[in-house]
């Protein structure tokens, strides 16, 4: 029986010297490669290749029964993938060249030397192993999507130990991502450079697989398990590689398992790391999630305590706004140090956004769903906690009614100056806002302007910019044309000349400024 991770040949020669020495030196050259049967004519070699399906045939060309040329047919007939080298004297070399017509690997001269073999093995292993990492890839994917492998699984995956880590960069998103939310995150992620990260800190995995999951930001990172190496230093070393490459501000939280699984257990624990990702994910923080972890916090939900809750339906009974704010930023502020998870942190800002809005008659179910669609997105986008806590302070009380009527230039001005402020990074244009408010363009920017002293999209520039200075000021290494696209110019030439026109320094010139200083 061939060993575990061979890949196995079979011989075809009518010279039994011939047929032993190939064998020989072929386990002698490269052990991986393992001579599971031999023939010593064409016939016998196809009912072998039935029975074994090797990875690998060598064949004479001329053998007794079936030939070199017509067992090439017939084995790519039935078996495409099989790589096959002739074995060719100087005076067969014309079916050689039939043989290699008929899509045969290579070709190898008698008598054959060690080099030639040597080279033919190593090109072979290197198709061979690129086969199995794709078919490993592609069953790894289905188990992981709960499909299950359409084809039959490799003893590589099959005898082998896995380790899991669901890895979530920023806050989990509960609904579908924008194009550009999609694009940025991408970004980030390509500038993880995998292999050069694997081979530096965790070069003890034989194996490993960078697989999507279904929200563009949370990726598998899936690794054969080494008995000799700390599971906990691991996932420690895997956290700091990704924040180190990415350098970006942006949270990285990681969820993992204790002890190594079976490949038939790939989906169990695929679906426990994204429930533990799910309840455990603190917004704003890195942060390392063991599975077992989570199953208390599904009990510590918190929730409004009874004197704030009748505090807050006392003021909204009574209409009195102001000490409403003043509760809800107090409520905040106590919320912050709680380090509440996500999922904590969601159930509780939409507990407080009904205790505040359902009972307003005058405030119609679709304002409710937007405040609640608008708190979700809110957490999701957020890097800074504090951030967190005044953009939702902010839209909860922009849907407050007030106690005198707002005329609807300033109210349209409020929601203006709210979405360009939420949506910065975004593709954003006069005649997008227009369309967006359902009002003329030139009246949107005379709007804005009256309340903001600034036409809306020098707004929108300064809010750019300011981002951009702040990547430049903590990311001292991060490209320039990165920094463009995260704030939502594709051109990074036209960034740099936004950027000297509002500052009067280029990019380079103000890296230089601060950091010289520094």
């Amino acid at each position: 029986m061939p060993r575990d991770h061979a890949f196995k040949v079979l011989i075809a020669e009518d010279e039994p010297i011939i047929l032993e020495h190939i064998a020989e030196k072929i386990e002698q050259i490269d052990p991986s490669f393992q001579v599971v049967a031999t023939a010593m004519n064409g016939e016998d070699a196809l009912e072998l290749v039935k029975t074994y399906q090797p990875d690998v045939l060598f064949t004479d060309v001329k053998m007794p029964l079936m030939d070199g040329i017509e067992l090439t047919r017939q084995v790519k007939k039935l078996f495409p993938e099989v790589h096959i080298v002739i074995l060719s004297g100087f005076d067969n070399f014309s079916f050689a060249q039939q043989a290699l017509k008929l899509g045969v690997f290579d070709y190898l001269l008698k008598p054959m030397t060690g080099e030639s073999l040597q080279d033919t093995l190593d090109e072979i292993k290197i198709k061979l192993e690129q086969r199995n990492m794709i078919q490993e890839r592609n069953i790894i994917t289905q188990d992981l999507n709960g499909l299950g492998p359409s084809l039959s699984v490799p003893s590589t995956l099959e005898n082998s130990k896995l380790m899991l880590y669901l890895i979530c960069l920023g806050n989990l998103n509960r609904h579908t991502m924008d194009e550009m939310d999609v694009h940025h995150i991408n970004r980030i992620w390509d500038m993880v450079e995998w292999t050069q990260f694997i081979n530096e800190h965790l070069a003890s995995a034989a194996k490993w697989w960078v697989i999507d999951d279904k929200s563009c930001n949370v990726k598998f990172l899936i690794m054969t398990w080494n008995p000799h190496e700390a599971t906990t230093n691991r996932t420690i070393e895997i956290q700091n590689g990704i924040t180190t490459f990415i350098q970006h501000g942006i949270p990285v939280t990681l969820c993992t398992h204790n002890e190594p699984v079976h490949f038939i257990n790939l989906w169990e624990t695929a679906q426990e790391l994204r429930k533990s990702l799910n309840k455990g994910l603190i917004p704003c923080q890195s942060s390392i999630i063991l599975t077992h972890d989570t199953e208390p916090l599904q009990r510590r939900i918190s929730h409004l305590d009874p004197v704030t809750t009748s505090t807050i339906e006392r003021f909204v009974e009574q209409r009195k706004f102001d000490p409403l704010i003043q509760e809800l930023s107090r409520l905040f502020e106590a919320w912050k140090p709680q380090k509440f998870t996500q999922d904590q942190l969601e159930r509780s800002l939409i507990q407080l956004a009904r205790l505040l809005f359902e009972p307003q008659d005058d405030q119609p179910k679709q304002t409710t769903a937007a405040i609640e669609s608008g708190i979700y997105h809110i957490v999701a986008a957020a890097k800074d906690i504090d951030e967190l806590y005044q953009d939702v302070l902010r839209l909860l009380i922009h849907h407050l009614p007030t106690q005198r009527k707002l005329d609807s230039a300033e109210e349209l001005y409020t929601m203006l100056e709210d979405y360009i402020r939420l949506n910065f990074t975004k593709a954003i244009n006069v005649d997008h806002l227009a369309h967006k408010f359902q009002f003329n363009a030139s009246y949107i920017i005379r709007v804005f302007k009256k309340y903001k002293g600034i036409p809306p999209l020098q707004y929108l520039i300064s809010l750019r910019i300011q981002e951009a200075k702040r990547l430049i000021e903590h990311n001292p290494d991060m490209d320039f044309k990165d920094i463009s696209e995260i704030i939502g110019y594709t051109d990074q030439h036209y960034f740099s000349r936004v950027f000297r026109n509002w500052t009067g320094l280029n990019p380079s010139e103000y890296w230089e400024s601060i950091h010289k200083k520094g």
